[in-house]
């Protein structure tokens, strides 16, 4: 014969869920900060490796 189930059971799964459940979020913030960084970085990269622009580029007419 199997025990009834008694209410702290079905508290302490609840609690589990909740605890599952506010985890997405920080995940989902987590992916976003991460390719937030690697955007910057990839911008300091192209810039920083830029080459020069010409003066007569930037001083002649169009």
């Amino acid at each position: 014969m199997t025990p009834e189930p008694t209410r702290a059971e079905p508290e302490a799964s609840e609690e589990a869920g909740r605890v599952r459940f506010r985890l997405w979020p920080v995940i989902i913030t987590l992916g976003l900060v991460l390719v937030v960084v690697v955007n910057a970085v990839f911008i300091y990269i192209a810039v920083s490796g830029a080459d020069d622009v010409v003066p007569s580029y930037r001083t002649e007419e169009r």
